[in-house]
């Protein structure tokens, strides 16, 4: 009788592969919750004026104004592209929304900057689309001639917002104790998440950021759509150019200067690949906490500011670097490789 025959069994290869897409899974969740925790628990035993209410409140506040830039960004990524120029459309609409207090009522002010803002997107999409410049080139070129605009409107110099307690409210206002900016974020938030995850519309952009050939092929209209994705980045970069105005009541054509690295820094914290095809909105709003939360335990601690700028370059590199990490390993297991 012969002895069948026994195949060698090796431990499964893919055990450990699979145990750090887990870790992956895991810390696209709560990994950014986690770092925000050990953020303020070390802050509150090194210096207990960090949970000073005051000092809470305006993290938040100034998350919120992060986190709407954000929400932008956040769709331009999952479509697999970027957008450099909300700095700068920040700036500029910062400036139009103060002048235009001088003319008008606060609603036609808000309406006139939101939709400034969101023309100026979608200039950026035409351009794209149209043109076929690359996203990084148009809106890095986009950046600078909003920029310019800026200094130009202001001719320079600081627009005083005085006697506009009503806007000044959207900063300092509470609505059941909650701080106004933080509301905003959140119906932002809201917002972008249903359109996102829950119309054609999200499932094009997604579509477009996954495979752009196979969403040609399937005859989306990508131009049209690019379009409409960078508009609504103009939107949200205007609508926390509002938001930082009433905020500071002063402002000038130097404002957003590096707010195009927080935006994307907060976006890819919150776990939305640069890769494109998915976008994580409400990680999105975590990571502008964690990096509001860092801003200040460095002002704090009297760290210049110029050290800031290294804590959040290292951020964006980290978290870049984990998601490559995990790309690889998504198609090393997409091929069997594992």
């Amino acid at each position: 009788m012969q002895t069948p025959m026994n195949p060698t069994v090796s431990a499964p290869q893919g055990k450990p592969l699979a145990s750090v897409l887990r870790f992956f899974q895991v810390f696209e969740s709560v990994g950014v919750l986690a770092m925000l925790l050990i953020v303020v628990v070390a802050m509150s035993i090194i210096n207990p004026v960090y949970l000073n209410l005051n000092n809470v409140v305006n993290i938040v506040i100034t998350a919120s104004i992060i986190s709407v830039v954000g929400m932008g960004m956040t769709m331009a990524v999952a479509m697999g592209g970027l957008d450099l120029s909300v700095g700068s459309i920040q700036a500029l609409t910062a400036c139009v929304a103060a002048s235009l207090l001088d003319t008008t009522n606060i609603p036609l002010t808000i309406v006139g900057t939101l939709l400034l803002g969101m023309l100026i997107g979608m200039l950026n999409g035409a351009i794209i689309s149209r043109l076929r410049v690359p996203a990084f080139v148009a809106t890095l070129g986009m950046m600078s001639i909003l920029r310019g605009a800026a200094l130009l409107f202001t001719d320079g110099q600081s627009i005083l917002i005085m006697g506009h307690d009503d806007f000044a409210r959207l900063n300092t206002g509470r609505l059941l104790g909650i701080p106004v900016p933080f509301i905003i974020a959140l119906i932002t938030l809201a917002a972008f998440y249903i359109l996102l995850k829950h119309t054609p519309f999200g499932r094009h952009v997604c579509a477009i950021g996954g495979n752009e050939n196979a969403a040609l092929a399937t005859g989306l209209k990508i131009g049209r759509t690019r379009v409409l994705v960078f508009g609504l980045v103009g939107l949200s970069a205007a609508l926390s150019g509002i938001m930082l105005s009433a905020q500071l009541l002063i402002v000038d054509g130097t404002l957003g200067t590096g707010l195009e690295l927080q935006a994307i820094a907060v976006t890819v914290l919150g776990g939305t690949s640069l890769a494109g095809g998915s976008g994580n909105l409400p990680g999105t709003l975590l990571g502008s906490l964690l990096v509001a939360a860092i801003s200040s335990a460095m002002n704090i601690l009297r760290v210049p500011p110029f050290y800031q700028y290294l804590a959040l370059g290292l951020l964006l590199i980290l978290a870049l670097a984990l998601d490559a990490l995990r790309r690889t390993l998504v198609k090393r297991a997409m091929m069997g490789e594992a």
